[in-house]
Parts: C-alpha cells; sequence; structure tokens
C-alpha cells in the first residue's frame, strides 16, 4: 500500500493565530505517518511569516525520514548576503523519487486582484509493484480565469506524461539523455480552490480523447457523490465566512480508480485554516 497526505497548512498558523510547526508535526504523527506528505503554502525567509524562518529545513528536522523536494512558486531576492525569499508547495517523501520535475503554471493578467504564481511539483516515485507519479499544487484563489488556465496546464502535463510513457524517447544510460519514464499511475492533490462540481472542477475531471487518461476524483469515486466532506473553513470563520466547504482533493488516474482503498479528512485539528486529506492506494 501506499499512503499519501496533503495539506494546506498556512505555513503553520493555526486558528489561535499562533504559527507552530511543531503542531503539524503532531497531527501528523498522530493520525500515522504516511509514505508522502504534500504540503501546500510552505515558507522560507519572509519575515512576516515565522518570523522569516526557513521552514523547508524545520520540517526536514522534523520528519527526519523523509527526503524533501520543494517547489518555490517564486524566488525572490533577500539582497546580497541574505537568504532569498521563497514560498510555496513542499513534498517529503519516504521513497526516494527516480525524478522530480517543477512545472510554472499559467497566469494570464487579472489586474483586478492581487496576484501570486502558482506551480506543480512532480515526482515519480517506486512502489513494490509500479511507479506512480505524484503531483501537488496549490491553484490560484483570486481568479477564475488563471484558475482555469492553470487547470488546463495541469491536463496537458498529464497528457504529455501519459504519451511518453508509452512512447519513450531513446535511452542514453548515463547521460543527460537517459531515459526515466514518467509513470502512468498518477495521484494529483492539493488545495485546488474550488467547490465541488464547480466550473474549474467539472474542467479537472473532464473526459480525454482516450478515457484511459481520464482523471477521477478520489473522494467520489470512493464515496459516492455529493459525499465531499469539508476541507476548509471548518473551524475558522474570520478567513471562510462561507462556512465549512471542500476545496482540497486527491484526483488519480483510471488506472488506480479500484486500487484506491481509503481517503479521509482529519476535521478535528485546528492548527491551519484547512485540514489534512489522506489517500490509501493497493499497490
Amino acid at each position: 500500500m501506499l499512503t499519501l497526505v496533503s495539506w494546506n497548512i498556512q505555513y503553520g498558523k493555526g486558528l489561535d493565530g499562533r504559527i507552530d510547526l511543531n503542531r503539524i508535526a503532531e497531527t501528523v504523527h498522530k493520525d500515522g505517518l504516511p509514505d508522502v506528505l504534500c504540503f501546500q503554502e510552505v515558507s522560507r525567509n519572509y519575515p512576516s511569516t515565522d518570523e522569516g524562518a526557513d521552514q523547508v529545513r524545520e520540517l526536514e528536522i522534523l520528519f527526519p525520514d523523509y527526503e524533501p523536494f520543494f517547489g518555490a512558486v517564486h524566488d525572490r531576492s533577500g539582497k546580497k548576503g541574505k537568504a532569498r525569499k521563497q514560498f510555496g508547495n513542499l513534498v517529503l517523501s519516504r521513497l526516494s523519487p527516480v525524478q522530480v520535475l517543477h512545472h510554472l503554471l499559467p497566469s494570464p493578467a487579472a489586474p483586478e486582484v492581487k496576484f501570486m504564481s502558482r506551480q506543480i511539483t512532480e515526482l515519480v516515485i517506486p512502489s513494490n509493484t509500479t511507479d506512480i507519479r505524484v503531483m501537488t499544487t496549490h491553484l490560484e484563489f483570486f481568479s477564475e480565469i488563471q484558475q482555469i488556465a492553470q487547470i488546463n496546464r495541469i491536463r496537458e502535463i498529464h497528457y504529455e506524461a501519459y504519451s511518453q510513457f508509452h512512447n519513450p524517447s531513446q535511452d542514453m544510460p548515463d547521460t543527460p539523455f537517459e531515459l526515466v519514464r514518467r509513470a502512468e499511475n498518477t495521484v494529483i492533490c492539493g488545495d485546488f480552490n474550488f467547490t465541488p462540481y464547480s466550473k474549474p472542477y467539472m474542467g479537472m475531471i473532464e473526459g480525454f480523447s482516450e478515457n484511459k487518461m481520464d482523471l477521477v476524483d478520489a473522494w467520489t469515486s470512493k464515496k459516492g457523490n455529493n459525499s465531499h466532506i469539508p476541507t476548509c473553513g471548518v473551524f475558522d470563520f474570520k478567513q471562510w465566512e462561507i462556512g465549512p466547504h471542500c476545496r482540497d482533493y486527491f484526483f488519480v488516474s483510471q488506472s488506480l480508480k479500484k486500487k484506491i482503498n481509503q481517503i479521509s479528512v482529519n476535521t478535528e485539528t485546528n492548527v491551519s485554516d484547512h485540514q489534512p486529506i489522506r489517500l490509501v492506494i493497493d499497490i
């Protein structure tokens, strides 16, 4: 089995306004350590978040058995001699990936809203039976135009990887042109910032011309339609006036649909404005 957890940790800021990554780690340990941890909203060297701490390093210390892979949505100078300011998504994996890719997602101009770049990190992780491609992201919140453009790009990346898997390039071992196949089995997780059955959600699961490529919502595949448990706004009504709702997901390839063993949401913790979600796959 392969267990994954996805969680927008809001750089460790809890309902009480206190930033404390130890509470994040304690929650994960209490729920049971997964094979792969996908965190969104991780900060490095920003004075306004955790007094400028390097949260990637802190989380690496809190999870010593995991290898860190950080995907920065932006990388900004702290001026010469000072650490660079970064913000983004962190994957911690017990299983060393055979390949890691970072993809910048599109952001069409939207002058009416505030803006932050978005990206998706892709890891090809070995398992007992087959490799699995794990991708994690945090999509745009303020602009649906940008959000839909990002969804389209994620689907393009998925199509590209699927095509490369079935039509591999020439291999030149021990060179930069060595062939590393991007796995057909795919999990895409994170804070997608859309609600179930919204236009962006439907765009994410829209069928491809070859249905073997289709992405499915792991929650509805296991639990049925109209069954989503809230993953956001469960405790923080100040930021989320609409109250509890779902905007965090695991989407999986058709090849994994029947291998979903468990999917769940921890609705008890209030150490972030989002709840951790967990997926167990039989592979």
